[in-house]
């Protein structure tokens, strides 16, 4: 009798321990970084009806912040979700002088992207490069006009795409440099192309060509 009860307690405990490393391994699955760093480059294709020499804005680069939440899938591989906020004004381009007036408006770029992220080092490496990417939307706010007349649109299609290292000084936290090359589609445009039948306007996709670097917090959990 006493055996049986002692069989049990055994069993009991034995399922609480699996449930709780099943627990525990699900939740140490998952990584949250804030981060700040700093966003570079960018137009955006424009005219001014008062300047016709003006033939694009200007996004100024400014720091940036937001945050990044993976989840690891396989041991090198996880799934990534990452915001990035940049506040920051644009500036006309005058093309008869080649340089940049006074700000006209100031403006917010809320970047939201849905992609993945493969380590090449061991799960329990503690220094991990990487490469990453992914696709969403970048939201475009004039702070001093929330109705966007100025730029005449708010969200459009943009991607990134780069790398960086991780160092974990403990299993809940470490470290995270990344640095990535992000464009973003904003107003279409007239350019001049030439082939063997002569040259012709065609219309082409205008793209705000942006890159970051960042350094954010590890935490996991």
């Amino acid at each position: 009798m006493l055996m049986r009860k002692i069989l049990a307690v055994v069993f009991i405990l034995s399922c609480g321990a699996s449930c709780a490393l099943a627990q525990q391994s699900a939740i140490s699955k998952i990584e949250l970084t804030p981060f700040a760093g700093t966003r570079f480059g960018g137009k955006i294709n424009a005219t001014d009806q008062n300047n016709p020499a003006v033939n694009y804005l200007a996004i100024k680069s400014s720091i940036d912040y937001g945050a990044f939440f993976d989840y690891t899938i396989w041991d090198n591989f996880q799934a990534e979700v990452m915001w990035v906020r940049q506040p920051t004004d644009l500036r006309e381009h005058d093309s008869s002088t080649d340089t940049l007036g006074p700000p006209v408006t100031t403006t917010k770029l809320d970047s939201f992207t849905f992609g993945a992220a493969y380590s090449f080092k061991p799960v329990d490496a503690k220094l991990k490069p990487y490469i990453a990417g992914g696709l969403g939307f970048t939201n475009f706010t004039n702070t001093d006009d929330p109705n966007n007349v100025f730029l005449g649109f708010h969200n459009r299609f943009t991607y990134n795409i780069g790398g960086g290292v991780k160092y974990y000084f403990s299993k809940y936290a470490g470290l995270r440099f990344d640095l990535r090359y992000a464009p973003t589609r904003t107003l279409p445009q007239n350019v001049l192309e030439c082939g063997a039948f002569g040259c012709f306007q065609a219309v082409q996709t205008g793209h705000a060509n942006q890159g970051e670097a960042n350094l954010g917090l590890i935490l996991r959990f």
